[in-house]
């Protein structure tokens, strides 16, 4: 009988905190409770029990027991410490992003859903090979690398099929909302009832109805964001994450997580298969993949005989939006009856220089990163603070035409509508995607025949299958290239690259026009002859010679607060304490910054970054871990972020 029980609280606090078992209660690990913690009423999750409580301190009793029987079993209990462990953060924050919002004291009875296929699917040869050679391992970690519109996702639900015959269930990962939905249809028609939706879209009442119906083992088979990575079906036996390489698998506030890296974890601790699927792999995934860490596998053409679309460059010319090789393409494909596609990317949020005469973009000679422009500062770089004044003419070539891109992409999209008003344009972008209905709307919209031009950020260029887009184009490939991210090559070139994937799925070939001010950019080669392999062995080169990821381990700190003069001392004594400890213990770790970050100001509170590398990911987390512990102002608040994918 055990008399007192440890407590997370969903706070940054990283420990546990005792407190007393009220006589007769019945309490067990991985229960709700109510406590009282500094002053006030606070819901907590038990995590151990045990006789051996502390002489320091009086011990509270708990306030309510909220459950009958745990929420979170033992795999999710130690999995929530893992993830606090690797990414500093804490075991309450963990749990509190692994529970769907709802009313758990609901007693709700589920239908019997067990799977009634309804498709049968059909592989190709070489899909059926990928298939056989997965399927007879039934553990580890898979790539399957397939050019857009191979098929992958028929390699996906058959697997998931042999999985649920086993007994076992699965977790299948998408990077966006409006995807999840997209995919949805296309598997429910094999699972039926035994698929659940898990994302935020979904209401809070069917959330926790679907999470209920998982863990249950009333429904075999989940399609969710990245949270769905915490879910916990009786026995889990199959991990699926589509288009791996998207950051939207990044969690962005406290832990900072990567669903990746869970799966990983979970699918050796549990024995399950893990399979990843990419066009336009990560560079660490790819590498890891070559090392023979992950198995590798390749499809090499589309699915059906579709052949991969022609890709052309076209120039623009000074204060052109639509070029005139555009617009000629467009009129054309929707007198054909058929749609077009165009990406708007708003990546580049800050002014970058480059001189239009010769296509030199201005780069810190410290980081390989481009230069933003500040009004008052010059040249600037946002990881290791170095600046120089903006020049009157370019080094490269002496000319007179230096242009500072990347603020102002908002009027673009005015500018088609006025461009093309007799032509039906459905908008998507991170606004309309969260009004409810709009991925369903636009799915029908685009097979009816009812939309001629889907204009969109990033989101369009993510796994959509319309089989009458025979045109997809790029505005302005530019924007992006050169945000201050050592991954900018890589992202653009995946976006874009995914981007021609949309065009050519059906009958007819496709286009890509992909319009530019510097033409002679290295990724455009590797677009024009959609050379995955091609980009990833140049990427890979400047990586290694940088030491950059996967050739290191990276660690980004933000300090963030009201007073930029407290911002900036707070980041320079934080620096210095990073320095001693390096010094001191001999770290092979080095630190950029401190400097404010690209983002500088955001919601009224000012930024700075320190960013750490080392090829020993242990000693960069012990490093930040001791570091973190000098004191700072109460009014800094400090973001952690291990493994970055945004440097913004």
């Amino acid at each position: 009988m055990y008399n007192f029980v440890e407590v997370a609280i969903a706070s940054p606090l990283k420990n546990t905190f005792t407190y007393r078992i009220p006589e007769g209660q019945n309490l067990l690990p991985g229960m709700r409770v109510k406590v009282h913690f500094k002053n006030r009423i606070e819901t907590g999750y038990t995590i151990s029990l045990h006789n051996n409580p502390s002489d320091e301190f009086e011990i509270k009793p708990i306030e309510e027991i909220l459950d009958e029987e745990p929420i979170f079993d033992e795999r999710l209990i130690e999995l929530a410490e893992y993830v606090s462990s690797f990414y500093l953060g804490s075991i309450g924050e963990v749990l509190n992003k692994a529970l769907p919002s709802g009313n758990f004291s609901k007693k709700k009875k589920f239908l019997d859903s067990s799977s009634h296929n309804r498709r049968e699917v059909l592989l190709t040869q070489k899909q059926q090979k990928i298939f056989d050679d997965i399927n007879a391992t039934n553990s580890g970690a898979h790539l399957i690398f397939g050019v857009t519109g191979s098929g992958k996702t028929e390699i996906y639900i058959k697997l998931a099929q042999s999985c649920i015959e086993r007994g076992r269930s699965v977790i299948f990962l998408v990077p966006e909302i409006s995807l999840s939905t997209h995919i949805f249809h296309r598997i429910a028609d094999v699972f039926g009832d035994s698929m659940i939706l898990y994302h935020s879209g979904v209401s809070d009442t069917q959330r926790f109805e679907n999470w209920m119906k998982f863990k249950k083992g009333e429904a075999k088979i989940a399609v969710g964001t990245r949270s769905a990575i915490f879910l916990q079906p009786p026995e889990l036996g199959l991990i699926i994450i589509d288009e791996e390489q998207d950051y939207s698998y990044k969690e962005h506030s406290s832990p900072r997580y990567n669903a990746r890296r869970i799966a990983f974890y979970r699918s050796i601790k549990e024995n399950a298969l893990l399979v990843l699927g990419s066009a336009t792999p990560s560079i660490e995934t790819m590498y890891a993949a070559q090392k023979g860490t992950i198995k590798f596998h390749h499809l090499k053409e589309r699915y059906g005989d579709a052949i991969l679309p022609d890709v052309e460059i076209v120039k623009l010319d000074s204060g052109t939006v639509i070029s005139s090789r555009l617009r000629a393409y467009t009129d054309k494909t929707i007198k054909r009856g058929n749609q077009a596609v165009f990406l708007l990317n708003r990546r580049g949020f800050a002014p970058f220089v480059m001189c239009r005469d010769c296509g030199t973009v201005f780069e810190c000679p410290n980081c390989s990163i481009g230069l933003n422009y500040h009004k008052n500062k010059g040249l600037l770089c946002h990881y290791c603070g170095f600046s120089k004044p903006l020049p009157d003419t370019c080094p490269e070539c002496d000319g007179l035409s230096i242009v500072k891109l990347g603020a102002g992409t908002q009027k673009i999209e005015d500018l088609i509508f006025r461009e093309f008003p007799d032509y039906r344009v459905f908008r998507l972008d991170q606004d309309s995607a969260k009004k409810k209905g709009t991925a369903s709307l636009l799915s029908n919209s685009m097979r009816n025949g009812e939309v001629d031009i889907l204009l969109g950020t990033q989101m369009v260029a993510k796994g959509f299958d319309f089989q009458k887009v025979t045109l997809a184009a790029v505005l302005l490939a530019d924007i992006g290239v050169n945000i201050p991210d050592f991954r900018a090559n890589e992202k653009i070139f995946s976006m874009l690259y995914q981007l021609a994937g949309r065009a050519g799925r059906g009958s007819e070939p496709g286009v890509v026009i992909i319009q530019t001010l510097n033409e002679n950019l290295p990724i455009f080669k590797f677009l024009k002859e959609h050379d995955y392999l091609g980009f990833y062995r140049w990427e890979l080169k400047i990586r290694e010679s940088l030491e950059y990821p996967p050739f290191s381990r990276l660690a980004r700190i933000v300090l963030r607060g009201k007073s930029e003069e407290t911002i900036s001392l707070c980041a320079e004594t934080l620096a210095s304490e990073f320095k001693r400890i390096i010094d001191e213990q001999n770290l092979k770790v080095q630190m950029l910054g401190p400097a404010q970050a690209p983002l500088f100001k955001v919601g009224k509170n000012f930024r700075y970054h320190i960013i750490l590398k080392s090829k020993n990911l242990k000693e960069l987390r012990e490093l930040i871990a001791e570091g973190i512990k000098i004191q700072l102002k109460q009014t800094v608040y400090l973001e952690i972020d291990i493994d970055p994918v945004e440097m913004l």
